[in-house]
């Protein structure tokens, strides 16, 4: 074999377990208008071994699952433009989003946001400030919760 085709093959081969790798990474999206707390989720779940993605409102996360996807949706209720409420109906309005599981993640813990988050298409809800511990170990459930894949959005026509 030629030097040449060892590196080939050698290239192709690092692709492929970087591709086997990547596809069994779960991504989740975070969508929170406060970039501190965005940074610190972000940071919290990268170091986690999960793959993020950010969008600092409503609109962001429907163009960021359009182009990416995600396993997993972290939304903050209390947005500019359209609430968190608004997404998740968004996201559940469309075949290509309505499996993607949204979580609530609020500084409101109050039984009527509990159950608008519930009634609104979330499947969780996760009171901030958090415990690193807890958040991982509750992310770690929703994302084994035996849902589709990464689904992307299908652009609009």
């Amino acid at each position: 074999m030629h030097i040449a085709q060892r590196q080939t093959l050698n290239v192709a081969n690092r692709r492929k377990r970087n591709m086997t790798k990547s596809a069994t990474k779960k991504t989740i999206l975070i969508v929170e208008d406060d970039a501190d707390v965005r940074e610190i989720l972000s940071r919290v779940l990268r170091t986690a071994g999960y793959e993020v993605h950010e969008a600092g409102h409503a609109l962001g996360a429907v163009c960021a699952m359009v182009r990416a996807g995600a396993d997993l949706v972290l939304t903050d209720i209390n947005m500019p433009v359209m609430d968190g409420f608004g997404l998740v109906r968004e996201l559940k309005a469309h075949a290509d989003t309505r499996g993607v599981p949204v979580v609530a993640i609020t500084g409101f813990d109050t039984a009527e946001r509990r159950a608008a988050a519930l009634k609104a298409g979330c499947v969780g809800y996760i009171t901030k400030p958090i415990d690193t511990d807890d958040f991982l170990s509750q992310i770690a459930t929703f994302v084994r919760a035996g849902q589709p894949p990464k689904q992307r959005a299908s652009p609009p026509p």
